[in-house]
């Protein structure tokens, strides 16, 4: 220590340059104004322990470790270790903290009040218990698939924004991370991004972000603001040698573009999301998965980005912009732009949204769709009732055109047949060209099927001509029935 109190300036700053100690530096119960130490090599680790420091700077120092514990500090700069210094920070409370150009990084047990920020990278980064107003991750100086950095985040708080900006890491875990926003931009992993409790109280964005064949993912996480997931690429469609470029900006140079044509996944699964959006270039395909996810409001991707439903996921609203859905086309086109498959879900997911908007006419026909495709799923005979009776004759109890269309039918086959085998003719009838034959035949098969007279010649009236009769007037019933109530339904409605 006379070293250091020999060099300090005036009051109580402190300060050591260009010293040479042979043996560790322990800095303990130690208060200063300021206290720097540049260019100062030690033979072991550089300790600060128990100390009431308002500004700590350590430039350019060589050690084996550069240990901070048990401290109260104002600001904090650790700047241009070794490789393979270690920096850690455990037990202290500080006003900001400034790592830039370091080796492997610890801090566990630290709150910051203001912000921590840890550039340059050059080893892993391991947060743990850590509580600070912003947190920023920005850039490294490792090179090279060897040294790519691992960062992790455990049990970490912080009250405004995480930002993870122009990075090449080994892999990334975020786990029980309470935020207010996440950023993750440009940020590319040679493993899959994995992220357990995550809660996010006003948003997530990945921008430009590479990841790997493997799906990533977030797991039981929450996220209350909007999910925006844009550029999400897959590493085969970019070149190893270049890092992730903002999403929608142009590459550089020809060399730029990947000749890949992976999909990159993303999985939000076990979480609750707000609303989530997503947009891909035509390079990379991007697909979202929600496996046991709740989202509030989904809306329509832009390029080729779809939504996968899986589990028991469930969408509230789903965005329909001035898309109408009077026919099937109608109902597959926008399916096909919005999930990577017609699946229940999906179907049901805009068929609520349509009831809720109270665009009931085209919720009827989603339920009749969706209906028609449950059936079409089903063994043979369960799917021929379902989809020939069910659904074409009867429309699923929503088409009023497909039992009125039947009922139609019927009644013009009846007549035709009632004509060609002269029952409605009598003895002295004309031909099979006799119009007037013709008109009693359609005005007799009209009155059997709506159930509006029986009458008949005296020849047809035997026991088959009963159990004609029977058979029409109950199909009458029953298509009329139906067909007019649907349609006071909808009037109601």
């Amino acid at each position: 220590m006379t070293d250091l109190e020999s060099s300090a300036g005036r009051d109580r700053d402190l300060t050591l340059r260009q010293s040479d100690i042979d043996e560790p530096l322990v800095l303990d119960s130690l208060t200063a104004g300021r206290l720097a130490l540049h260019r100062v090599n030690v033979a072991g680790a550089l300790t600060v322990r128990s100390c009431v420091v308002e500004e700590l700077i350590v430039d350019h120092c060589t050690a084996d470790a550069v240990l901070v514990s048990n401290s109260r500090i104002g600001r904090l700069i650790i700047r241009n270790t070794p490789r393979n210094t270690g920096v850690d920070v455990s037990e202290s409370t500080l006003e900001s903290l400034d790592v830039h150009s370091c080796g492997p990084t610890r801090f566990e047990g630290v709150r910051v009040s203001d912000s921590v920020q840890i550039a340059a990278m050059r080893g892993p980064v391991q947060l743990r218990r850590l509580r600070a107003a912003t947190l920023a991750l920005r850039s490294q100086a490792a090179v090279g698939r060897q040294r790519r950095p691992e960062v992790s985040l455990e049990s970490v708080n912080v009250s405004e924004i995480i930002t993870l900006d122009d990075l090449w890491l080994a892999s990334l875990s975020l786990d029980e991370v309470d935020v207010a926003a996440l950023l993750l931009r440009r940020v590319r992993v040679d493993a899959p991004f994995r992220g357990t409790g995550v809660r996010c109280r006003d948003g997530l964005r990945i921008n430009g972000m590479v990841v790997p064949g493997e799906a990533s993912a977030l797991l039981d996480s929450e996220v209350r603001g909007p999910v925006e997931v844009r550029g999400l690429r897959h590493e085969a469609t970019v070149p190893a040698q270049r890092r992730p470029v903002e999403a929608g900006a142009a590459p550089a140079t020809a060399t730029a573009t990947g000749t890949g044509t992976g999909t990159a996944e993303l999985v939000f699964r076990s979480s609750v999301i707000s609303s989530l959006t997503a947009s891909a270039d035509d390079v990379s395909p991007v697909v979202v998965e929600l496996a046991d996810t709740a989202v509030r409001a989904l809306a329509v991707p832009s390029g080729p980005a779809r939504f996968r439903l899986a589990g028991t996921s469930s969408v509230q609203e789903v965005d329909l912009g001035d898309v109408v859905f009077r026919n099937d086309e109608q109902v597959t086109g926008f399916m096909d732009r919005v999930f990577t498959r017609v699946s229940p879900g999906a179907l049901e997911a805009v068929r609520s949204t349509l009831t809720r908007r109270r665009r009931m006419s085209e919720g009827d026909q989603l339920y009749y769709f969706t209906r028609q495709r449950e059936a079409a799923e089903r063994p043979l005979l369960r799917r021929l009732v379902g989809r020939a009776l069910f659904g074409g004759v009867l429309g699923w109890g929503v088409r009023a055109r497909n039992p009125a269309r039947t009922l139609g039918v019927a009644m013009l086959s009846t007549a035709t047949l009632l004509h060609l085998s002269g029952a409605a003719r009598g003895p002295q009838g004309g031909g099979l060209l006799d119009v007037v034959a013709a008109g009693k035949a359609l005005v007799l098969a009209c009155a059997l099927w709506l159930n509006v007279g029986m009458g008949a010649p005296s020849e047809l009236k035997t026991h088959a001509w009963t159990a004609l009769a029977v058979c029409c007037a109950g199909g009458g019933l029953l298509f009329t029935t139906l067909t007019v109530g649907i349609v006071i339904r909808k009037l109601v409605r």
